[in-house]
């Protein structure tokens, strides 16, 4: 039998948790936007989302919401990847 003593214990740790990766995000977010635009910053400003969707998946995991994020571990180096390849093709283009 769980005891209610135990709930409120685990809601305790939930509530740290998320408010760490909050602060995450929000650190982040706020890198994003001073970070000043130079060579190479789309990677630079990829390695910072990619602190953001791992703080994402810290949270969906806490909400209990597995799925969501498996689907969001997955799908987001995808992404990733397409914008960095973007970047590098459009990049050869400007120098030929």
């Amino acid at each position: 039998m769980i005891d209610i003593y135990t709930f409120v214990n685990i809601n305790i740790v939930k509530d740290i948790v998320l408010i760490i990766c909050s602060l995450g995000i929000l650190i982040a977010s706020v890198r994003l936007w001073i970070q000043k635009d130079g060579k190479n910053m789309v990677y630079a400003r990829l390695h910072i989302a990619g602190v953001v969707d791992i703080a994402c998946i810290v949270i969906l995991l806490v909400l209990n919401q597995p799925l969501l994020a498996l689907i969001y571990l997955i799908l987001c180096p995808f992404a990733a990847h397409a914008i960095a390849n973007g970047d590098y093709y459009d990049e050869l283009k400007e120098t030929n």
